[in-house]
């Protein structure tokens, strides 16, 4: 190769199992608004939340998504903090941004998985083409 590089493929696996379980919190919001009618869910959909969460962040760690994080805490962590202190009966409505913050990260995630599957599709097609090349020049060699 005439790099001195040798090309690497990006992992997906961590953001694939992230927009995997972001469907699953998605759907989930749905059993929020039945929550309203139907109390009995609203301890699950917390225990989901509570769950999900140190998966969703170290994920997002892991991709040094450091923004996601900090809106994370911004969004989510410190209004529910305040909520739970101030208005404990409240404590419900700190779901609503929590699956808000799920829904739009979801859609991120899917454009970062094609942005990756990109890049790694343009390395093979580089590997692709240098070794068509490298077997050209080795019948070429031979010919002379």
């Amino acid at each position: 190769m005439e790099n001195s590089q040798t090309p690497t493929l990006e992992n997906t696996r961590r953001l694939e199992k992230l927009y995997k379980y972001l469907n699953y919190e998605i759907s989930s919001s749905i059993l929020y608004l039945a929550s309203w009618l139907f109390a009995i869910f609203l301890p699950l959909l917390f225990l989901a939340a509570i769950l999900f969460t140190p998966l969703m962040l170290f994920v997002l760690y892991k991709e040094e998504k450091k923004g996601w994080i900090i809106s994370f805490v911004v969004i989510i962590v410190a209004p529910t903090i305040i909520t739970v202190i101030i208005f404990p009966a409240l404590t419900i409505v700190g779901l609503i941004p929590f699956y808000f913050y799920c829904f739009i990260l979801r859609m991120e995630v899917k454009s970062w998985l094609q942005e990756i599957r990109a890049r790694n599709e343009l390395v093979l097609q580089k590997i692709r083409k240098e070794n068509e090349s490298n077997e050209f020049e080795d019948i070429f060699d031979i010919r002379n």
